[in-house]
């Protein structure tokens, strides 16, 4: 073969080579840039699946995250593209995707020592925290709990707060909030700050709260001053993130009933029995009321007719199931530039009382945009509409008047008819009282409107340098309008209608406007020197308006019932009004230094000015100072570090706090025109005099806290623990002096004078961890808190301050309980024998042997025997004594518990509350009094005495009048101990590779019991609820969660 024959198949040769490498290199180039579908599976070091962790495209909006098995997918990347992985618990990992399946592994990591926590203007890592805070993760409870009401979202949740309600009724509010009990003698309610701004808590949408934290001691609260003595509840709500846009709805069907825990007499043959016994045991009279022939009609027809003849029980005749619904939808998303959130909620809640219901419509929109790099702005409105039915305005006094009624009626007859009385030697009176018809005799809802904006732009000139603007606005409208609705009540025994409440018309309406004004404006510089100093200045500015107006006008002789309008009647007319406002500035200022991430220091100023105090006295400086010590990180500890020890970190704290909750106007001098009338020339004219004295010296309550601390993270932060003491004292508590009869209708001004002090200690432990594919955790707190008025009017009797049972004295509880002392119920001839023994030893006076039982009545059989405290021989009001600390608990635990497993959750809240007693005694509910067309409890008349009997619980039964079993004593001393469990919820996530058939991202499906069970010796409703009110609403819920 000659020479270029080989030559010419060499080059064929290589030309083919090259073309072949070409061409592959343009299919290598054309794969590069075709999209293709990214699939995975994550797992943890010990190869469990890792549940949740969000996969995001490095450098654009795709994101995913991994399913139950740990496997993700995401369409449209390109090979060469970057994944950015991350998750909670474990630390961040970036991949680049090769179009291959891709089997990933991620390292735990102890992200609590990372954990950042909201605190007043700003965040801190929670490791390097000084101040007592404690966090709540709204997000994650609003997803798995029915919560319509912020403030339950509370309980049990955290150290330090106890959150009781007195009263349930839908719309309601009046959930009171205490941080570390109660620290004053006037308002005790903690701050509540919303995105920075003050609110209510209850005027946000749960589902739309991202985190919340309770700011405990003055460390964390002394940036807010002059309104941070009782705590601060800071709220921060959800916000847009850059990527695709989200779609989430949670939604429940609630189905609510009461806790029973009260039983009348509802036999009426037993009833009428029992009023004719307390009357003859009064008066000696037999059948004093019922006649023997109507007793035995109804005993014969107990089985017959309960239309005609009813044994009723009025709770249960009153209080009707009921279901609710919460339907909330989200929108969220945004690009790297431009980010938004918006959601729309209704709530609907018929309640369990009739025409007494409840609806809410709610909305909130989100935006911020990157301007250019160094400007962020931002934009919120939010608001909602709320409206309760017009029965909910006699709810207040339904109970007074449900007591006033018998068994013998029917309230509502099936055919939607209103009961009177069946019997006519019933008291004609019950017939007004029927509840049901008490509802629907008035009409015209009220409407309460909240709206809100809020703009804010960040400005960051240099590097460490963040200035934040922000201005707010909200209002808050409540409209209210009345006119009569008439009603008939039947005799339904005798098929006729006795009662018609037609009678005189009227229309009302009333407005009231809250306008509030915000803005402030706030500095951060934050640097490193010397690659150990952390050093970060806030320095900050506010200013506050707040405007209240009100009018109402109502006119009588309506021509129209189908008419609104005041100019529709033409009799007499009334109106008024008020105007009130209040303003207040504000200047601020936090440093903290960090040295090495070991030594911590922090240190709050702020200087607030009020125009509810006189010039000289306006303003009011609330400095605090803490200090914190990683001692995990010192060199002498290693060896704990390599045994487990995460975190160890003692901190110390103490600062000056305020309180401005005092009247607009109570350093002024006071004028009313009210009740002054008086007569000119044969004609009435308007006087005026002065109601109140003005007091130029009134200034700030404050609050001086102490607080020491040690946190502890172990194993990896698998457990964590939280031990603090607490000292609060209060000075310059306002208090009002009693005014001398010269003083005539002017009262003296209010004073600072009185001193309090809060003292106890927390403690939070929590265990989070994994056996298998099961995950779960326990969270538990405990708090003790001990209270003492220090100073207020004397340590003598003179200085006491007595208010039913309630007492306030130096050196006692707030509110202590001050009543008689019952020796025992006098049952027996050697029961009786005593009276008579205190009867013949009674003291002479003035030489005449006195009646030890003068005050209350010479006791009986069947009556209670009180005792001789203070040993004179007389039982008198002397003889009352300190016999509980109170209605505050002074024991408060929480437990809390989850778990997880393969798409199934499970959740267990528990709450407990221990050391509050309150007197509760009502004629109606709980005393041994029978009174003329009024109700029985069946456990008093079951427990009462009768001759012969000696075990007996109750005394004997006696007419109302007679008042000698009725006396403010301890034996109507009601322990309010109770263990809740909150909540149980079951919960299943559908499998992903099932959802993402459907192009949905999750779906969740659970069922909940909230306040269903309750374990207590409180003989009323519920031992939260204050005496008799709307009670608390038990609830089976079944909800869905659906992300798109």
């Amino acid at each position: 073969m000659s020479k270029r024959f080989i030559t010419a198949g060499m080059l064929s040769s290589l030309l083919l080579i090259g073309g072949a490498a070409s061409t592959h290199a343009q299919a290598i180039t054309v794969a590069q840039q075709t999209a293709g579908t990214c699939i995975g599976t994550i797992v943890s070091e010990t190869g469990e699946e890792v549940i949740g962790a969000t996969v995001k495209v490095q450098g654009t909006s795709m994101a995913t995250s991994t399913n139950i098995d740990g496997h993700f997918s995401l369409t449209g990347v390109k090979p060469g593209a970057i994944l950015e992985i991350s998750c909670i618990g474990y630390e961040p990992l970036t991949v680049t995707w090769k179009g291959e399946p891709l089997s990933l592994t991620m390292k735990e990591t102890a992200n609590a020592l990372d954990e950042v926590v909201v605190v007043g203007y700003g965040q801190q890592k929670k490791v390097n925290l000084t101040g007592s805070v404690a966090s709540v993760n709204m997000d994650k409870i609003s997803d798995t709990r029915p919560i319509t009401n912020v403030s339950q979202a509370l309980a049990g949740l955290a150290s330090g707060v106890n959150v009781t309600s007195g009263n349930n009724q839908p719309g309601n509010d009046n959930a009171t909030i205490r941080v570390r009990g109660v620290g004053t003698l006037n308002d005790a309610s903690p701050l509540v700050i919303i995105d920075g701004v003050e609110a209510g808590i209850n005027t946000v949408n749960p589902s739309d709260i991202e985190s919340m934290s309770i700011l405990k001691d003055a460390a964390s609260a002394a940036i807010y001053g002059s309104r941070a003595a009782n705590g601060v509840i800071l709220i921060t709500t959800k916000k847009g993130q850059s990527g695709s846009v989200k779609v989430n709805y949670n939604g429940y069907v609630s189905f609510e009933s009461i806790r029973k825990t009260l039983t009348p007499v509802s036999n009426y043959a037993d009833y009428m029995e029992l009023i004719n016994e307390g009357y003859y045991n009064t008066y000696g009279q037999k059948n004093y009321i019922f006649s023997d022939a109507v007793i035995n009609e109804w005993r014969a027809n107990e089985g017959g007719d309960q239309l005609r003849y009813p044994n009723q029980d009025w709770i249960d005749a009153t209080f009707k199931n009921a279901t609710a619904t919460n339907h909330t939808v989200s929108m969220s998303g945004g690009s790297d530039k431009i980010r938004f959130y918006t959601s729309f909620g209704y709530l609907n809640n018929p309640g369990v009382m009739p025409n007494a219901g409840f609806s809410r419509y709610s909305a909130r929109v989100s935006v911020d945009a990157d301007v250019t790099k160094w400007l962020t702005i931002g934009a919120l409105a939010s608001g909602y509409r709320g409206e309760t039915q017009p029965g909910a305005r006699v709810q207040d006094d339904i109970f007074t008047y449900a007591s006033a009624t018998t068994p013998g009626m029917v309230f509502l007859a099936p055919d939607g008819r209103f009961g009177a009385m069946n019997n006519t030697e019933d008291d004609s009176q019950c017939a007004v009282n029927n509840p049901i018809s008490r509802a629907y005799r008035i009409e015209g809802n009220q409407r309460k409107n909240n709206s809100r904006i809020r703009f804010t732009g960040t400005f960051r000139p240099y590097e460490g340098i963040t200035v934040v603007g922000s201005y707010n606005y909200e209002l808050v409208d409540t409209e209210q309008r009345q006119k009569p609705h008439f009603v008939q009540g039947w005799n339904f025994k005798d098929d006729v209608m006795t009662y018609d409440s037609t009678g005189k018309t009227s229309v009302s309406n009333s407005d009231a406007k809250v306008e509030r004004y915000f803005w402030d404006a706030v500095g951060n510089y934050d640097k490193k020197f010397w690659d150990r100093l952390q050093f970060n200045l806030m320095v900050g500015a506010s200013s506050e308006l707040y405007r209240s107006k009100s009018f109402n006008a109502s006119r009588q002789d309506l021509i129209d019932l189908g008419l609104w309008a005041l100019g529709a009647a033409t009799g007499d007319a009334s109106a008024g009004g008020s105007s009130t406002e209040w303003s207040m500035l504000s200047y601020f200022g936090r440093v903290n230094l960090n040295w090495m991430e070991k030594y911590l220091l922090e240190f709050n100023l702020r200087y607030d000015g009020s125009s509810r105090f006189q010039k000289g006295r306006r303003w009011g400086h609330f400095p605090s100072a803490s200090a914190g010590w990683r001692m995990e990180r010192e060199a002498f500890m290693q060896g704990l570090v390599d045994k487990g020890l995460d975190a160890l970190k003692l901190r110390v704290s103490y600062g000056k706090l305020g309180n401005n909750s005092i009247g607009n106007y109570d350093t002024q001098a006071l004028y009313t025109s009210s009740g002054m009338n008086y007569v000119l020339g044969n004609s009435l004219a308007t006087g005026l005099a002065q109601s109140a004295l003005a007091n130029a010296l009134l200034t700030w309550e404050s609050t001086n806290v102490f607080n020491v601390a040690a946190d502890l993270m172990l194993f990896n932060s698998r457990l964590s623990a939280t031990l603090e003491y607490f000292h609060k004292k209060t000075d310059n508590i306002l208090i009002s002096l009693p005014a001398p009869a010269v003083h005539g209708t002017t009262s003296l001004p209010k004073v600072n004078s009185a001193q309090v002090s809060n003292q106890g200690f927390e403690l939070t432990l929590t265990w989070n961890d994994r056996i298998g594919n099961v995950n779960y955790g326990i969270n538990a707190n405990a708090t003790y808190v001990k209270n003492n008025v220090d100073k207020f009017k004397g340590k003598d009797k003179a200085g006491m301050s007595i208010s039913g049972a309630n007492l306030i004295w130096e050196g006692h509880p707030i509110n202590s309980q001050y009543l008689l002392k019952v020796d025992r119920i006098i049952q027996t001839d050697e029961d009786l024998a005593l009276v008579q023994k205190m009867i013949d030893n009674a003291p002479v006076v003035n030489g005449k042997k006195a009646n030890p039982f003068a005050a209350y009545g010479t006791p009986e059989k069947g009556d209670l025997l009180y005792q001789d405290v203070n040993g004179d021989g007389v039982i008198d009001a002397d003889d009352r004594t300190i016999v509980s600390d109170g209605p505050n608990p002074k024991w408060m635990l929480g437990l809390n518990l989850t778990a997880e497993w393969k798409g199934i959750d499970f959740g267990m809240l528990l709450q407990a509350s221990l050391g509050a007693k309150r007197y509760w005694q009502s004629t109606a509910y709980n005393t041994p009094t029978v009174r003329y067309g009024y109700q029985l409890n069946k456990e008093v008349c079951d427990g009462r005495w009768y001759e012969g009997r000696t075990d007996a619980t109750y005394p004997r039964l006696l007419f109302y009048q007679n008042n000698i079993n009725q006396q403010a004593s301890d034996f109507y001393l009601q322990d309010l101990a109770y263990l809740k469990i909150r909540n149980i919820q079951l919960g299943y996530t559908l499998p992903q590779k099932w959802t993402r058939a459907c192009q949905i991202d999750k779906v969740r499906i659970y069922g909940s019991l909230e306040n269903f069970f309750t374990f207590t010796k409180f003989k009323g409703f519920d031992p939260e609820v204050s005496g008799m009110a709307y009670p608390t609403m038990r609830q089976a819920v079944i909800g869905l969660n659906v992300a798109f």
